[in-house]
């Protein structure tokens, strides 16, 4: 077989294989094209407004909805027919970030900071309604442990980083979670009146450091900092929990100053992203 035999062999090949790649390819950068717009949307879409955005005909649209709903990917709101984030596709987000602190600059702060207080700490984000710890380092050197770990949701009202959150939010966002929110009493010490909350998220703002005495479980006490964007708004808290029996709110305290250096810490590798 000469040289122009074998180039002629080889078109044929691309011609026959080429459309099905590109059909492929096609594909899967619809699909990825789907799920990022409904997760940068940062609220629920219309199937409509995937379509008109990417361009791609509303049948299609729909079939892909349907199939990523199946599969957990993709929410359907109820009342409004809206398109949002599924739990499936929370959770592998999360893990996508939950594998890449492992190895990042911000296990080394948190590694620091647990050495130096000789306490658990943790990096906690918002997600939805809740906290999400993104990554948590144990004091081993402690026979007592706490039941919590990465991927743990926990409430905003009763909770250190939560309380951090609703103190730094806009106030728009800030109403909107506080209206919906249900207040419950899971210890004596829970904050259940609203106006005693927003009283004590005033406080927050202004001190720079969030406390749960034991508003979240009974004999745990935590104190939390808030981790800023380069805009200035809160993406993340860390903090530091221990038994009451080992930390009181007044030992939290004398913690300040290595927390909210860990807190910056922590920013700024965020921002090298």
């Amino acid at each position: 077989m000469d040289l122009s035999e074998t180039n002629l062999d080889v078109t044929e090949v691309k011609s026959a294989v080429e459309p099905d790649d590109r059909l492929k390819v096609n594909v899967f950068q619809r699909s990825f094209a789907v799920l990022e717009y409904v997760v940068r949307a940062g609220h629920p879409v219309a199937p409509s407004d995937i379509a008109e955005h990417l361009h791609l005909p509303k049948p299609t649209v729909y079939r892909m909805i349907e199939s990523f709903e199946a599969q957990g990917f993709l929410r359907r709101q109820f009342a409004s027919r809206r398109i949002g984030i599924g739990p499936r596709l929370a959770d592998f987000g999360f893990d996508v970030v939950r594998a890449s602190i492992q190895h990042a600059p911000r296990r080394s702060i948190l590694n620091a900071l647990v050495a130096e207080v000789g306490e658990t700490c943790n990096i906690g984000t918002l997600e939805g309604n809740e906290i999400v710890y993104l990554d948590r380092v144990e004091a081993k050197h402690w026979p007592l442990r706490l039941n919590f770990h990465i991927g743990s949701r926990v409430p905003l009202h009763c909770t250190a980083i939560g309380k951090l959150f609703l103190a730094h939010l806009p106030a728009n966002q800030r109403e909107k979670l506080l209206s919906a929110m249900d207040m419950t009493a899971l210890t004596p010490h829970t904050i259940v009146d609203r106006s005693a909350l927003e009283t004590e998220l005033q406080a927050i703002a202004v001190d720079g450091l969030s406390v749960d005495r034991e508003e979240y479980t009974i004999g745990v006490v935590c104190v939390a900092a808030p981790i800023f964007n380069k805009k200035g708004e809160i993406q993340a808290g860390v903090a530091i929990q221990a038994p009451a029996a080992r930390m009181s709110v007044a030992d939290a305290e004398r913690h300040r100053e290595a927390l909210l250096l860990a807190a910056k810490e922590i920013g700024a590798s965020f921002m090298l992203k």
